[in-house]
């Protein structure tokens, strides 16, 4: 069973230092990981560089990292950047 961590707020570079330790903590773990992106109206290159930190980490760990909820602009983002494929199909075009 994966963990869940709601992030809720925007994602840019304030918000990522406050989330930070969260990811590091997060990647350093032996569990898969689904961020719950269903709170977040905007991200930033801050948030999308928290993302892409996180999912390495995990990746070397042998594990996993999903988005879920995410909608609107982080979405938008998340697509043109072709990071799409970590986004669950359940997320709201």
């Amino acid at each position: 069973m994966p963990k869940v961590v709601e992030i809720a707020g925007d994602m840019d570079a304030a918000a990522m230092a406050e989330l930070k330790a969260t990811f590091e903590a997060l990647g350093s773990g032996a569990e898969d990981v689904v961020l719950n992106l269903g709170q977040v109206e905007f991200m930033d290159s801050s948030g999308v560089g928290g993302i892409v930190f996180l999912y390495k980490r995990l990746r070397v760990a042998g594990c996993k990292l999903r988005l879920s909820g995410a909608r609107g602009q982080p979405l938008q983002l998340l697509t043109h950047l072709r990071l799409s494929d970590l986004v669950d199909e359940g997320s709201a075009p």
